[in-house]
């Protein structure tokens, strides 16, 4: 997961088309097969399906940041993505401690979204939340985005 949250910044932070495919090359040389399809996937668009509604992302971020959710609104609509928005609210609890790869973390985690309750799918989104440092949880934002989970990351939105 890592790996992909360093490549996610480098193509975010680059407009030069030769420092993007730069990173694109050093990620796949590198990235296990497993992870670089999951990679290809997210970054063409292609990801699961939403599990959680973006209102129930709104309102878990807006409980962990300890902010009433009319002022999660107001960020939101200054930030404009939802993801970012959860990224930069939220504590910063995470210290990167889950280095499990990409592919991990779409398989057991994300893909096993659908077959969890409400109060479970909370429950694992939080702990990602609070485990993933900033870098990692704003690609995975978490699309998994900390919205590891909103827009660029496929928890969320």
């Amino acid at each position: 997961m890592r790996r992909f949250a360093q490549l996610y910044q480098a193509l975010d932070q680059s407009n030069a088309t030769g420092d993007k495919l730069a990173a694109l090359v050093e990620y796949f040389r590198s990235a296990p097969p497993a992870d670089a399809a999951w990679a290809v996937a997210f970054l063409v668009g292609r990801r699961p399906r939403r599990v959680i509604s973006a209102p129930l992302l709104r309102t878990w971020a807006a409980e962990e940041a300890g902010v009433t959710e009319w002022l999660f609104e107001e960020c939101y609509h200054q930030v404009g993505d939802l993801g970012e928005t959860i990224a930069l609210l939220l504590p910063p609890h995470g210290t990167g401690a889950l280095e499990a790869p990409l592919a991990e973390w779409v398989e057991q985690r994300l893909l096993a979204l659908p077959r969890m309750t409400v109060a479970e799918q909370r429950e694992l989104l939080v702990g990602t939340w609070r485990a993933l440092d900033a870098d990692e949880s704003a690609s995975s934002g978490t699309s998994s985005s900390r919205a590891a989970s909103a827009s660029a990351s496929p928890l969320g939105s």
